[in-house]
């Protein structure tokens, strides 16, 4: 099915439970996902490419700092999500990409953390962390980092 057609199902069938345009994106932006760093990050937004080396293991320093990935569970949603739309990569091949890594002495995998709690933990008090979070998730501990200039109420959003 592409793009389009998925878009237009969604959007119909959004319609139908949410009543409303405005309840769709809103019920559509809450699971988002968006890319957050700690407060005290200069960075307010992050080209999709540069999200993808991040996620890959590429050394990249924004914001004056090295940008430290951390990653949520392996097949979870977000994560699951977030590597087929950021990185291309369906759950199998990207385990197949970081064992490729390994057995290269390539770059090393995001360190995982078990829990969205954590996460924004973790990436609120380490300078240079940067992980990404459904929009249900957020609270004042984090900065939400624009994708491209693009938000998540954005209909060019690359993280539905």
């Amino acid at each position: 099915m592409n793009i389009q057609r998925r878009t237009l199902l969604r959007t119909a069938a959004g319609l139908v439970l949410c009543g409303s345009w405005s309840d769709l994106v809103h019920a559509e932006s809450a699971s988002a996902l968006v890319p957050v760093v700690g407060l005290s990050s200069p960075l307010v937004d992050i080209g999709l490419g540069t999200l993808r080396r991040v996620f890959l293991g590429d050394p990249v320093d924004a914001g004056g700092r090295r940008l430290v990935p951390f990653n949520h569970p392996p097949r979870t949603r977000a994560r699951v999500t977030f590597d087929q739309a950021v990185l291309g990569l369906g759950p199998d091949m990207a385990a197949q990409y970081w064992v490729d890594q390994r057995i290269r002495g390539g770059a090393r995998p995001p360190r995982t953390v078990a829990s969205v709690a954590l996460l924004r933990q973790v990436v609120a008090q380490f300078p240079g962390a940067i992980t990404y979070l459904p929009v249900a998730e957020l609270d004042d501990s984090v900065h939400v980092l624009t994708i491209g200039g693009q938000g998540a109420n954005s209909p060019q959003y690359p993280l539905r």
